[in-house]
Parts: C-alpha cells; sequence; structure tokens
C-alpha cells in the first residue's frame, strides 16, 4: 500500500503510484497494521461453536462484528443469499478504515482475500486478489485493483470483485489493521518457516527511501504480534504474487496455532478486538450461527490455496478472463460444476433448488510423488556446494547434531552465504522455545534461484530434539524411499515440503513460496541429503542414502 495521505481538503482519492511494487514507498504512517484476520476470525467463531455457552458467545460475536448497521445496509442487495448449510464465500477486505475515518480521510485497503467454506468438499479455499491488478472500475476506467477501496470502500470494491470472477459473494468483513498484532498474540503467535532474511533499516536514508523497518531471521520460528505483521506485509522487494502466496502460508500456518481453550476463556478480550477493529454485513445471530456451523464442519478441512493466475509487468499485474476463469473454478473445488463465469448465479439456484441433493465426494488434493534417477530429476550434482554449507554449520553446532544437506540442486541454484546487510552469515544457527519451554537447537540453509520473475528462495531446515513440530502436522503422504521414510506436505498436486526424521531430530526441505519448484526436483533434493556429524564428516555414509 503506497503510505502517502491522499489529498486531503475536499479530497480527490490519489491513484495508486503506476510504477508498482518495485517503488520504494514513502515514510510510514503509524496506521501500517495491515494483513488480513481471516484464519484469526475463522478460527475464533469455530472455537466458540463448541462450547456450551456457544449461543451467547455467538450473540457477542454477531454484534461485534455487525457494530452498527450501515455496511449491512450498503451491501445487503450485493449480497447473495445461500440456503442452511451451503457452502458460503467470504470476501475479507483488510483496510485502515478506522484510522482514515479519524482523521477525515478516505480509507484504503492493502489486501484482498477471498476465503469459501466448503464442508462438502471438505475444504476451505483462499484465494488472494493482486492489489495492483489492472482492472476496470466502473464509473472510474482502468485502474489498480486497490483502487476501488478508495473510490467507493466495500461496495465498489466487491463490485469490481464479482464482475472479475464471476463468484457469488455471501458476507464480507472489513479489517482494520490496527488489531493484528493483538489477534495474532491472542491466539498464542504462529510458527512459521521463514524463507530468507527480510530487512530494511531507515537509519541515514532520506525520507523519500524510507519504508517499513522489518529484521526477521530465516528459519522455523514463532513469530507474534509485530513480527508475525512486518513478515506478512512486506512487499518492498517482493512482488504482489510472492506477497499473497506469503499471507496464505500464514493463514494455513495460523490455523494449526489456535488453541480452543485460550479463545474460549478470553472472550470478551476476542470480542473487544472484533469491536474495535472489524466491520461486517453480519449482524444477526442466525446468520453467523450458519457461518459457524460450517466453520465447525470444515475444522478438520484441507486448505486449498488458490494462486492467482498473475502476470507481472512494470506498472501492473494482469491476468486473462480465462485465466481467472479457471482459478475461480479451482477455488469453488467444483469444477465445471461451480458458479464460475457467467453461470455464476444460475448455478448456484440450481443448487439451492435440488433440497437433499447428494454431496460430491471431496476432491483430493495430493502431490504426484515420482522418484526418478539422479539426472532425470531435474538437478545437478551440488555436493561440493552443500558439504561447505555443512561444514560451516557444523563448526556453529559443535557436535552432537546430525547435519543434513543436499549433493544434488536445482540448476543454478546456490547457497546465500552472507547478506547484503552483514549481519548474518548462512548457514544460520540459532536456538529458540517451544510452548513448552523446551529449548531446541536448529540450522537454517538458504538457497536461491534467480529467475526472469525475480528471486526463488528455498531451504534445508534441522531442528533437534523436536519429532512433532506444528508444520509437520497431517503430511499429506507418506512415501519410503530406499530405505528412509519421508512424510511429503502438498499444496494442490504440487510438492510443498519433504520431511523425514533421524531419531528425535526432524530434517524437512522446503519450496519456495510460489512452489516453483517440480515435485521431482524436491523429492530428488531429499533423497541426495547427506549426513555431517558435528565437526566431522561421518566415517559411514547413512545407509538410508540412496
Amino acid at each position: 500500500m503506497t503510505d502517502e495521505p491522499l489529498n486531503a481538503g475536499g479530497w480527490t482519492p490519489k491513484k495508486p503510484p503506476p510504477s508498482g511494487d518495485g517503488e520504494p514507498a514513502p515514510k510510514p504512517r503509524r496506521f501500517w497494521w495491515r494483513f488480513t484476520l481471516a484464519s484469526v476470525l475463522i478460527i475464533a467463531i469455530s472455537a466458540a461453536a463448541t462450547a456450551t455457552s456457544a449461543l451467547l458467545y455467538v450473540d457477542s460475536i454477531a454484534n461485534a462484528l455487525g457494530g452498527n448497521h450501515k455496511l449491512h445496509d450498503k451491501l445487503e442487495k450485493a449480497l447473495a443469499d445461500v440456503h442452511p448449510g451451503e457452502p458460503q464465500t467470504i470476501l475479507i477486505l483488510g483496510s485502515d478504515h478506522r484510522a482514515n475515518e479519524a482523521e477525515g480521510e478516505p480509507a484504503r485497503s492493502d489486501t484482498t482475500m477471498l476465503v469459501r467454506l466448503n464442508p462438502d468438499l471438505n475444504m476451505i479455499s483462499v484465494m488472494s486478489i493482486p492489489r495492483d491488478l489492472k482492472v476496470e472500475i466502473p464509473g472510474y476506467g482502468t485502474e489498480k485493483f486497490n483502487a476501488a477501496y478508495s473510490y467507493g470502500g466495500p461496495k465498489l470494491t466487491l463490485q469490481v470483485v464479482k464482475e472479475l470472477t464471476g463468484l457469488q459473494v455471501n458476507h464480507v468483513i472489513n479489517v482494520d489493521f490496527l488489531g493484528f498484532v493483538r489477534a495474532v498474540d491472542a491466539i498464542g503467535c504462529v510458527y512459521v518457516d521463514v524463507d530468507r532474511r527480510y530487512y530494511h533499516s531507515n537509519v541515514g536514508l532520506p525520507p523519500s527511501e524510507q519504508y517499513s523497518a522489518i529484521n526477521i531471521q530465516p528459519g522455523y520460528q514463532k513469530l507474534c504480534g509485530k513480527k508475525a505483521l512486518e513478515y506478512v506485509r512486506y512487499r518492498h522487494t517482493d512482488t504482489d504474487i510472492v506477497r499473497s502466496a506469503r499471507q496464505q502460508d500464514f493463514l494455513t500456518d495460523a490455523r494449526q496455532r489456535v488453541s480452543l481453550n485460550d479463545l474460549l476463556f478470553d472472550q470478551s478480550h476476542l470480542t473487544d478486538i472484533l469491536t474495535e477493529y472489524t466491520q461486517s454485513d453480519i449482524n444477526a445471530t442466525g446468520s453467523l450461527l450458519e457461518l459457524l456451523k460450517l466453520a465447525v464442519a470444515c475444522r478438520n478441512a484441507t486448505i486449498n490455496k488458490v494462486h492467482f493466475p498473475a502476470e507481472l509487468s512494470p506498472s501492473f499485474v494482469y491476468a486473462s478472463e480465462s485465466a481467472i476463469h479457471e482459478a475461480a473454478e479451482d477455488f469453488l473445488g467444483e469444477g465445471s460444476q461451480s458458479e464460475a463465469g457467467s453461470e455464476a448465479a444460475p448455478t448456484e439456484k440450481k443448487h439451492k433448488a435440488k433440497k437433499g441433493r447428494k454431496h460430491k465426494k471431496p476432491r483430493r488434493h495430493k502431490p504426484k510423488v515420482k522418484v526418478a534417477k539422479p539426472g532425470d530429476d531435474g538437478l545437478v550434482p551440488a555436493r561440493e556446494m552443500g558439504e561447505a554449507e555443512a561444514e560451516a554449520a557444523a563448526r556453529k553446532v559443535g557436535g552432537g547434531f546430525p547435519i543434513f544437506y543436499p549433493t544434488r540442486l536445482p540448476a543454478g541454484a546456490a547457497f546465500v552465504e552472507s547478506d547484503p546487510y552483514e549481519h548474518l552469515i548462512d548457514p544460520r544457527v540459532y536456538r529458540f522455545k517451544e510452548d513448552d519451554g523446551n529449548l531446541h537447537l536448529a540450522y537454517k540453509m538458504v538457497a536461491v534461484i534467480d529467475e526472469a520473475d525475480g528471486l526463488h528462495y528455498f531451504g534445508v531446515q534441522g531442528i533437534r530434539g523436536w519429532p512433532d513440530p506444528p508444520i509437520l502436522h497431517d503430511p499429506t503422504v507418506s512415501e519410503e524411499i530406499h530405505g528412509r521414510e519421508y512424510e511429503i506436505f502438498g499444496d494442490g498436486e504440487q510438492i510443498k515440503m519433504v520431511a523425514w526424521h533421524r531419531g528425535e531430530n526432524t530434517y524437512w526441505i522446503a519450496n519456495d513460496l510460489e512452489q516453483s519448484l517440480g515435485n521431482e526436483q524436491m523429492v530428488g533434493m531429499a533423497r541426495s541429503a547427506d549426513l555431517m556429524m558435528g565437526k566431522k564428516k561421518a566415517k559411514k555414509k547413512d545407509r538410508r542414502q540412496p
């Protein structure tokens, strides 16, 4: 988001800058808390529905979300009705609405995310719309997507989303991100596998080159309030696509972190957050209760993260109509039987008319695990490079913690040996505490590939003495390959992560945020992982190593 003020004094909305995300942002204002609370809201209301005092809590949340009835009255006619038990689509808007409202300035949006609760398919779909997407805004012409909020708030944004995707939307939740820090802390923070170093300091920089400071090291760690927000909102050296992927990953991680007991025993605190920082069309207990039932039905659902089909340019993000239609179908999870596109409304009405219709079987999202021979897996030999990285980690570890390193990497990949700010020499070796207070030694090797669309970071993580970190809950597939047991985690049909264990120690290789590495490459790197013990290479090769 551009943090410079819109024209004051009989305001005229200022257009987003034409130069895109690569342009250095001006000095940030104090209203910089930006990201979606979709995960917090969905999980919070799911927790409430399981409590014995659910109905009283539902009523308080409905009042908190609804606030006054202005948003409901503005959007009521534009939102699709839904029969009890049917899937629902929620539009989550991240804005500085309350902040700007207090200053007499127009609100601006930073994040737009569609979330669909579909118990029929046991699926929660998530799709972000790029802020710099080139769209037609009714009454204003060709603009960047996030300009719709400045011109017409949630109502105009909803109209653009519907015309763009052809999707029916059932509810809108508008979040002011001054509440993000409090909400993340309320769920006990979030464990995140940070892909690379995120660093920016404004010290010594002129105002024109200043933007939000950040200092987050790579590796698996717990991010709380302010740090979590810095991580998800960062965009100044990333594209809209990478930023959206990072936000979707954070939503998935947040869903794993919620403690039902904490939420249930701190209901007034959560309601205070919703009251102060959230508005919605939901202003009746009945409407919220139906949404709660869906959320509870989807409590163990697969997260279907749909990557918006965007193409980058210096000024805009582009997407073809056909590509958006395909993404909408993927979001619905119903293929050609969806309400996407021009048949959106008739199809949904047809589904509503069929009372007692048979539910479709959930679509299984499993990556294709193909074990290719070395040389056919898209990788090249990299033992010398990997061994040097492992030796550097072993020197820091000092002993007692076996270091795995890949001996094969994608062509053109290299380990990040030092960051440009000289605050970190990779690989990073560090210690962190888990929830029960246990202290773990860990290392993170960061690798990078320079592609035409930018830098892609992937990495190798090792943790001593923690066999079941939250990130390894619920693997998509388990495979034994050449004597080593692998846990494989999919993002749709794409492999996101491949993990394995040695005793109580845990290791994994993580794909980049856009999942650009192929499945054969991911499996091939994990298979190639060799072992170094402490300061010296193991005398005997791990027998499970093919």
